[in-house]
């Protein structure tokens, strides 16, 4: 009977999660491909307050969402696929595979919106706003979306606590400690950051061909992303007598954890997919907060309201040892 509902479950994510995303958006490329012969050469790829400012091959509008759902999907399920078998479904699995959807019809219908009040244009300085097919194409795939959550498997309920808690270290009273360690994001998810960071600057460039007034916005998105990507790529973890402190190398976001306030310390391994939906700076069902740089062992250290921060670092078993030294010794004297 399990064998039956994991086939099941699998044949569901195999129709809904992998093969329909794609199918909206080749079936939405075949129909805009239908429509060259109507369409001008030059399209209106970019509209702004005063309508269509920015423009380019129709070729452009029609294969870029196709690549982006093909990569999207792609990418999203050799994560997926590098934890399965050693997890059941969880809730960040399916929120993936539902994304892909949302993904799918957005793009699809706002590519196939905006050729299609082009049709039949010489002009297409003078193509409509496509506000409707956009607005039409978040509902539609906000909707699908939610359909594909229902149909996918139930995650499975995720279990906590079961490592044991991290053993203090012996020392004498008057005898000082601390630990701090210096962590980043694994070389592979760098690929991934550079990456975006070059359809960024690429969006740029495209825009600033296109339209000049679409040229800072574009630019600045690229600084921002950028910045951000750099600032949350590395972090500082510190343990002592001020408590557990994580922060980033621009100063924010900063977490600290009182000593006080420290009721269990473990070692726990991590796999940033599977718990926390990816990595860098996560929430997670059950309270938990992540930093997380690389799959692999972290420290959870719960407070008293039952909130956890997991951080993965190298250096876990001792560093969790020392946070659990000073949370004793608070303790023992109050």
């Amino acid at each position: 009977m399990t064998e039956k509902i994991r086939t099941s479950g699998h044949t569901r994510h195999l129709i809904f999660g992998l093969i329909l995303p794609i199918l909206i958006a080749v079936v939405g490329a075949v129909v805009a491909i239908s429509w060259l012969p109507e369409l001008p050469l030059t399209v209106a790829i970019h509209w702004g307050t005063d309508g269509a400012d920015g423009y380019g091959s129709p070729w452009s509008l029609i294969l870029i969402p196709v690549g982006i759902t093909v990569v999207f999907t792609a990418a999203t399920e050799f994560t997926i696929r590098s934890v399965r078998g050693q997890r059941g479904t969880t809730n960040n699995e399916k929120i993936l595979v539902a994304t892909r959807s949302f993904l799918s019809v957005l793009l699809t219908a706002g590519t196939l919106g905006s050729l299609a009040v082009q049709r039949g244009l010489t002009d297409p300085s003078q193509a409509p706003d496509i506000a409707a097919p956009m607005i039409v194409g978040a509902v539609g795939g906000i909707a699908l979306a939610a359909a594909v959550w229902f149909i996918l498997p139930a995650a499975e309920p995720l279990a906590f606590g079961d490592e044991p808690e991290a053993e203090p270290l012996e020392l004498a009273p008057t005898e000082r400690v601390y630990w701090e360690r210096t962590i980043h994001i694994a070389g592979p998810v760098i690929l991934l950051i550079v990456g975006a960071l070059v359809v960024a600057v690429g969006a740029a460039v495209l825009s600033a061909m296109g339209s000049t007034r679409g040229f800072p916005f574009a630019l600045g998105t690229a600084l921002f992303v950028a910045v951000l990507s750099v600032g949350m790529s590395f972090w500082r973890v510190r343990a002592d007598r001020r408590g557990f402190v994580v922060r980033a190398v621009l100063g924010w976001p900063r977490m600290t954890i009182p000593n006080d306030e420290i009721t269990e310390v473990r070692v726990i391994e991590v796999n940033p997919t599977a718990d926390f939906g990816g990595w860098g700076w996560r929430w997670a069902p059950g309270r938990r907060t992540g930093i997380v740089m690389r799959r692999g062992p972290g420290i959870e250290v719960t407070r008293a309201d039952g909130r956890r921060l997991v951080v993965t670092v190298d250096d876990a078993e001792q560093g969790a040892s020392v946070v659990a030294t000073l949370a004793r010794r608070v303790r023992a004297q109050s």
